[in-house]
């Protein structure tokens, strides 16, 4: 096992789509580069049926890169499925450009 470690990473924000609910935030993925990023969300959707499903998860906002702890899991995902999800809205550094932001007055 190795110890976790903090790396560079493009975070790429997530929101769910469920019928007849309306649109929240579904977590957010990490990538290496862009090209994983993008192979990621390929991925994502060669999975997705031809119609839209009752509930699904789409991109949210623009891609940006942020300083991240991987675990020993993360990093395999990282390499091996060309990203890692996290299901927690509370993105890493400055939450990016645009979008709505975690209120870290709340916690």
């Amino acid at each position: 096992m190795t110890e976790p470690f903090t790396v560079t990473v493009v975070v790429q924000k997530w929101e769910e789509s469920e019928r007849g609910w309306g649109v929240r935030p579904d977590g957010y993925s990490l990538h290496i580069d862009e090209a994983q990023r993008k192979r990621y969300i390929d991925a994502y959707w060669a999975e997705m049926p031809n119609t839209a499903p009752d509930e699904y998860s789409r991109l949210s906002g623009t891609p940006y890169a942020a300083e991240v702890t991987l675990t020993d899991d993360e990093q395999r995902l990282m390499i091996h499925k060309h990203g890692v999800r996290r299901r927690s809205n509370d993105y890493p550094g400055d939450e990016g450009p645009d979008g709505w932001k975690h209120n870290k007055e709340d916690e």
